[in-house]
């Protein structure tokens, strides 16, 4: 059973991104119930949010959190500049070929490393995803125009049962 619980399209800014993420707390808890993984899930669309606030290149997003099955499906579009589109591309990749220690090891390199570009860039926000959700990420970019691409993340988890307080 697929049920939609919260779908947003419209204009992505920080004050739109802190309300979204409010009303998707109140909406997961009243769905999902009282859960000690609810920050975890909620961490996931924040920075898929921040993501797509930070390498759009027009204001606008789709976003989509749903419930399919025993899954939690949160899928982001936005457009961005050809750079930031391959480079969404790149990472996701990486994190595929990566096992549970090397991504762990790949989060603690960045975070001590530098190498960030003007945006940040290096990838720290879907390792960070793929440290909660494992290797549940896809990146499709399809190409509008010359430098520019429609950027579709996703990001699945399952929902355990056992993690609901009583």
């Amino acid at each position: 059973m697929e049920k939609n619980i919260l779908e947003y399209k419209g204009q992505l800014s920080s004050e739109v991104r802190i309300q979204l993420l409010d009303l998707l707390q109140c909406i997961a808890l009243c769905n999902l119930g009282p859960r000690s993984d609810l920050k975890k899930l909620i961490g996931i669309a924040l920075e898929l949010l921040d993501n797509a606030e930070r390498y759009n290149s027009s204001t606008d997003v789709d976003f989509i959190w749903r419930i399919d099955g025993d899954q939690l499906v949160v899928t982001i579009r936005n457009k961005a500049k050809s750079a930031d589109a391959h480079r969404l591309q790149k990472a996701v990749s990486r994190i595929a070929a990566m096992t549970p220690e090397e991504i762990t090891d790949a989060f603690k390199r960045q975070m001590t490393e530098e190498g960030y570009g003007e945006k940040g860039g290096a990838g720290l926000g879907m390792l960070q995803i793929a440290r909660r959700v494992g290797k549940n990420i896809r990146a499709e970019i399809s190409p509008l125009h010359t430098d520019e691409f429609l950027c579709t993340s996703t990001v699945s988890t399952h929902l355990p049962a056992d993690r609901k307080r009583a």
